[in-house]
């Protein structure tokens, strides 16, 4: 199911550099009132470009709360719901990086990452300047020509896929088979031990696969509660479609991930300002 996103717009990539960001997302606000609104987790690293008024960023419950001035940031992986206020004026973009593409532009390991430290990109990395590249974008209005630059600033400084971490990209589905051990048969196949496989992951995605396996049952949990028009969904039948031991099982990923109860989210978050990543209204236009 689509949701409908007013202050918000996906771009889908085109090309190779699909293989390193899964999207882009240009979010803003041109009416008067602040709009309050929640991202799922997606363990996915996020560089955002804020050309606006500055937006106020939380996690899951709200503590640790950080304000995204104008310039750039670096946030991630994602491993909690985002939480994040929309002023009037609020212009900014956002990169979506896949599994492994952050790491193969900025040539950093991604063991270190918290998911809830706001970075400044000229921390990471000093080869090139997100600043300059802010810069010139700022004096850009057209959405699609800013998103063709970044796409052209990527393109250029993007490495050659690590000859170790193409066996995880090549291993994927995997995690999508539940009677497969993923790290077991990726270290099979690439002929390395199955904790060679977990170290990797954590050098090139910023996660374990047992924490990957743990957030796309968790995801298939939340596409069945808002996909379903049923307020009151029956929890009994999703713990065992989707292989939870019991209730609290369930009750403790909902803490995990979103901070709230799986009541508390169909009652204060579905169908409301409530997303995950690559939802919303999506542009016709593909970015090259």
């Amino acid at each position: 199911m689509e949701q409908h996103d007013n202050n918000g717009m996906l771009y889908m990539i085109n090309g190779n550099l699909n293989k390193v960001i899964s999207h882009y997302y240009h979010i803003y606000n041109t009416g008067g009132s602040t709009v309050a609104k929640q991202l799922s987790p997606s363990l996915e690293l996020l560089l955002v470009f804020n050309f606006g008024t500055p937006v106020p960023i939380s996690f899951n419950n709200g503590s640790s709360p950080h304000v995204l001035e104008k310039g750039c940031a670096v946030l991630g992986p994602l491993r909690q719901m985002l939480n994040y206020q929309l002023k009037e004026g609020a212009d900014a973009i956002v990169v979506n990086f896949k599994l492994s593409g952050f790491y193969r532009l900025f040539k950093v390991p991604l063991n270190n990452f918290d998911g809830q430290t706001v970075y400044d990109p000229a921390q990471i990395t000093d080869k090139f300047s997100f600043d300059d590249l802010w810069k010139e974008l700022s004096n850009i209005a057209d959405i699609k020509a800013r998103l063709s630059i970044i796409s052209e600033y990527v393109a250029h400084y993007i490495h050659e896929m690590d000859d170790a971490a193409q066996p995880l990209i090549d291993g994927e589905h995997y995690f999508y088979n539940p009677a497969t051990n993923p790290a077991k048969a990726i270290a099979s196949d690439a002929n390395v031990s199955e904790r060679t496989v977990q170290i990797r992951f954590q050098k090139y995605a910023g996660y374990s696969p047992k924490e990957l396996l743990r957030f796309l049952r968790f995801k298939m949990v939340l596409g069945r509660l808002t996909d379903t028009s049923e307020k009151t969904p029956d929890m009994f039948e999703i713990i065992d479609t989707f292989n939870y031991h019991d209730q609290s099982h369930l009750i403790k990923d909902f803490q995990h991930f979103l901070g709230t109860t799986p009541q508390h989210f169909l009652k204060d978050l579905k169908g409301k300002e409530f997303f995950t990543v690559g939802s919303g209204t999506r542009s016709p236009d593909i970015i090259e």
